[in-house]
């Protein structure tokens, strides 16, 4: 009796490896997502900490120093100075946000690619293993019916013996 041999098996071999690189792309590429969206609540956040200090420090701006120094003219200038910079430092990170986004995008898009090579992976490997399950019970069919055939001439044989022996 012979052993079922799927003539396709290193095809379906190849499909089933392609399927576990995709699949470890698609990871690597929503990790790589995830990172991103992380780095940006990060911008987001220093950014959300900037505008507050700049508020805390215009409130400030005309506030008398502690002690008995004197605010003057051009302690008011240093603190003006100051708040513009933290301004620019916004405006920067306001860019670096619109940067950042644009990267979650393309990392976005990077990621639904895998995706889509991981469904097309999976398809091909099922329908490789749609046939080759089609295959083997052709195969057991097959066998059986043969087996059948010399189980019956078998029958055959002895009865056609019995009959001249009686």
């Amino acid at each position: 009796m012979s052993a079922f041999t799927y003539r396709l098996q290193l095809l379906l071999d190849q499909k089933e490896e392609l399927k576990k690189v995709a699949a470890r792309e698609l990871l690597r590429e929503e990790l790589e997502l995830e990172k991103q969206h992380e780095k940006m609540r990060h911008l987001q956040q220093s950014l959300q900490e900037l505008i507050e200090k700049r508020k805390q420090m215009r409130r400030e701006l005309f506030r008398k120093p502690e002690g008995n120094a004197i605010l003057n003219a051009m302690k008011v200038q240093e603190r003006t100075c100051y708040i513009d910079a933290v301004g620019a430092q916004i405006e920067d990170l306001q860019s670096d946000i619109v940067s950042q986004r644009t990267v979650i995008e393309e990392c976005g898009d990077r990621a639904q690619r895998a995706k889509n090579h991981v469904k097309e992976a999976n398809r091909e490997v099922e329908v490789l293993q749609k046939h080759r399950a089609k295959q083997e019970e052709r195969f057991q069919r097959d066998l059986n019916e043969k087996e059948e055939r010399t189980l019956d001439e078998i029958g055959n044989v002895l009865y056609v013996t019995r009959r001249r022996s009686i």
